[in-house]
């Protein structure tokens, strides 16, 4: 967990022009929702095997909080890569379909037969 939350952070930060591209003009809003479903996802399995209340709510806070931070982060400390709204917005998204996807998933009632 840890560790692809530093990845995120270096890949952040660094000169992304050897991504693959998929001929799309969203390539790098799609890379930025996944990334960021997947650290809300792995955050919110961390918390939860801790036994940390509402690991739901904290791991789409701190994934957005941590997405925020990495774009003023961008803009303040790189000069191959630029801060963007958008990119915040994307992330927020890829937050919030696995933060819903969880919630309707945890209050899901499966009966055992």
């Amino acid at each position: 967990m840890i560790g692809y939350t530093l990845s995120l952070l270096v890949l952040s930060l660094v000169n992304n022009n050897g991504m693959p591209r998929f001929g799309t003009n969203y390539e790098d809003k799609i890379y930025h929702l996944i990334a960021y479903a997947l650290l809300c996802l792995f955050w919110y399995k961390v918390l939860f095997e801790f036994k940390i209340k509402h690991p739901i709510r904290i791991a789409f806070i701190a994934s957005i909080i941590y997405g925020i931070i990495i774009e003023v982060l961008q803009g303040q400390y790189t000069d191959v890569r630029d801060p963007s709204i958008m990119d915040s917005v994307a992330n927020s998204i890829g937050v919030m379909i696995v933060s819903l996807f969880l919630t309707i998933k945890n209050k899901t009632i499966v009966k055992k037969i």
